[in-house]
């Protein structure tokens, strides 16, 4: 009975943080328009500016293309990349230690129980670092569940930090430069589009390339 009450705490303690991410999603869904309001007016310092970016992207109320492209406009394209590149990358630090203590083996054991996800779980376990980075360059993967499924899989910190570092950065680029050139010259957002677009469809290719090259190796 001792030992089953020890166990019922330690699982209450563990699924703790959830409840109150919830309500912090909840608090910051409720004044949204106020938050990007006061975020364009430009009124904050660069480092309490940064802190907001890191808040967003930890509680995604606001899409963060948005949150990027106020920066570009509010500090410049590099400036603006810079802060929400680091914004990003440490609330994705903080979600996959987070979701890593909570969640321990659970999703782990969902995950093996629907086909669909079998394939990519394989894909990530075996390439880690090239999988996170995959999945952080391409901008139809929501980021969030990036953080949760690395945090559910045994990648090795280092490995996601510099993974996710690198993956976030030619988006963070774009979308700040395209915020920088809002009112500026229109042919330089449909230059930096095509450039991304193009981008995409080289990590696209080079990446079928990459697994066909690896089925290969594996059958011979």
């Amino acid at each position: 009975m001792e030992r089953f009450s020890n166990g019922g705490a330690a699982a209450w303690k563990r699924w703790l943080p959830v409840p109150a991410y919830l309500a912090l999603l909840a608090a910051v869904w409720t004044n949204r328009a106020a938050l990007l309001a006061w975020m364009q007016s430009g009124d904050a310092s660069p480092l309490l500016m940064l802190l907001l970016v890191t808040g967003l992207a930890f509680v995604p109320v606001i899409p963060f293309s948005v949150v990027i492209g106020t920066m570009g406009y509010l500090y410049g394209a590099l400036a603006g990349a810079l802060i929400s590149l680091t914004g990003a990358w440490l609330a994705a630090l903080v979600m996959y230690g987070l979701f890593r203590y909570v969640l321990r083996g659970r999703v782990r054991r969902l995950l093996g129980k629907h086909r669909a996800t079998e394939r990519w779980t394989a894909l990530v376990e075996r390439y880690p670092f090239r999988a996170i980075v995959l999945a952080r360059l391409l901008p139809v993967v929501p980021q969030q569940a990036v953080n949760v499924y690395a945090a559910a899989l045994p990648i090795p910190f280092a490995a996601y930090a510099l993974a996710s570092l690198l993956g976030k950065i030619p988006g963070m680029l774009v979308f700040a430069f395209i915020g920088g050139q809002i009112a500026g010259d229109r042919q330089s957002l449909v230059a930096a589009a095509c450039v991304y677009a193009a981008f995409l469809l080289a990590v696209y290719a080079g990446n079928r390339v990459w697994a066909r090259i690896g089925e290969r190796g594996r059958a011979d």
